[in-house]
């Protein structure tokens, strides 16, 4: 014979099957709601993941157009690349400054150009980083490409353009103006 159950155990066991059938009739809710709040929460996460490396990539083209007027304006030829070319060596300083970028230094231009000592008035001379107190300006270009595909998709951006530039005015590493 069943053992009999006490009223009060009826009850409960009673309770306890209306909530295995609540909770298997929810199931597929709570299915469908995670989907749908997790992909907006991965979209929110990856792209302040994204944004974080765009701030990184644009920091670090400044610092590397930084780099390269600062090296530019002491005239020196003597980095670590086998050339006595000045132009040469200041590419070679600035690209080296962006080295932690993804695809760096590939897909990283440089650039210059120099305005004439005293006046230095436009239009400034292309491709040449000037003589003794001319003015210098190096700019690092860069492409930066999004990590999260659906950021992209949504951005309708495959590629943004960075670009960092520097202006100095050259060591007087021999008289100015002769």
């Amino acid at each position: 014979m069943p053992e009999r159950r006490e009223p009060s155990q009826n009850r409960h066991f009673a309770r306890l099957v209306l909530l295995q059938r609540w909770v298997r009739r929810e199931s597929g809710q709570a299915v469908v709601e995670f989907a749908l709040v997790a992909m907006v929460f991965f979209m929110i996460v990856f792209g302040i993941i994204d944004f974080s490396r765009f701030f990184h990539s644009w920091v670090t083209v400044q610092h590397a157009a930084r780099e390269g007027t600062r090296y530019g304006i002491t005239g020196r030829v003597d980095c670590d690349i086998a050339t006595d070319d000045r132009d040469a060596c200041i590419e070679y300083v600035a690209k080296e400054a962006t080295t932690g970028l993804s695809g760096a230094p590939g897909n990283v231009t440089v650039s210059f150009k120099s305005w004439d000592y005293p006046n230095y008035a436009d239009p400034p001379t292309e491709d040449s980083t000037g003589e003794q107190c001319d003015a210098l300006e190096v700019r690092v270009d860069y492409d930066f490409e999004f990590a999260a595909p659906i950021i992209a998709d949504v951005l309708g951006a495959v590629h943004i353009p960075i670009a960092g530039r520097e202006r100095m005015v050259n060591e007087p590493f021999g008289p100015c103006g002769q």
